[in-house]
């Protein structure tokens, strides 16, 4: 056997653990799962398991890579269609509610395991997730960075702070607690209009007006 048909294995049995572990991760509650059911999943022995990922956890973090990937390259198509760096800052908040609503899956184990990255071993997928998780932040950031540059984003704004503000405001709004949605559809209101309205206040927030009221003043 050649060496790069055995790497070809390597790399076909690695994607089946996490095609595996994904569809567990994606049906049950992380504690529910072990790393015997994922092997089971696999058709593999759980010491070959244990020969490609370290723990549960690794592989945990190797589902949640493949959505931050998807997430990073929304990311960017919604930047691309933005003028200014306010459109393409106010993009980004678009691109999280549509892999949101896309990949409602993804969005979750992506929380879960970015809220365990400081407390994770220095794996690969550690590695990898944190640095796709820095480049979604960097998106975000480079926008505001734009938009103040460009004079479409307040210029008294910290762009660092208010990279952190948008992300945060946007994941808190898409992940409402059980009683506060519950709150919203007794009162007839749309999830996606709330979001929506959540978005264009972050958008209204950043906007930098000072230009328009000094014409209006003349």
């Amino acid at each position: 056997m050649t060496f790069e048909r055995k790497e070809k294995e390597k790399e076909q049995r690695r994607n089946a653990i996490v095609d595996a572990a994904q569809e567990l991760f994606f049906a049950k509650p992380y504690d529910e799962i072990t790393i015997e059911a994922i092997a089971e999943k696999a058709q593999l022995a759980k010491g070959t398991v244990y020969l490609y990922f370290e723990s549960k956890e690794d592989l945990h973090i190797a589902v949640a890579l493949r959505g931050t990937k998807i997430l990073n390259e929304m990311l960017k198509e919604k930047k691309g269609a933005g003028k200014n760096g306010l459109e393409k800052a106010f993009a980004t908040g678009e691109a999280y509610y549509e892999f949101y609503k896309r990949y409602p899956q993804f969005f979750r184990l992506l929380i879960e395991a970015e809220s365990k990255l400081a407390l994770s071993p220095d794996t690969l997928n550690i590695k990898e997730l944190a640095d796709f998780a820095s480049g979604n932040f960097r998106e975000v950031l480079d926008a505001v960075v734009e938009g103040i540059k460009d004079g479409s984003v307040k210029p008294t704004l910290n762009p660092m702070l208010t990279a952190v503000f948008l992300i945060q405001s946007t994941r808190s709004m898409i992940r409402l607690p059980p009683g506060f949605e519950m709150f919203l559809k007794q009162a007839g209101a749309d999830k996606d209009a709330t979001l929506k309205f959540t978005l264009e206040a972050l958008r209204q927030s950043l906007q930098n007006t000072s230009d328009k009221k000094s014409e209006a003043s003349t």
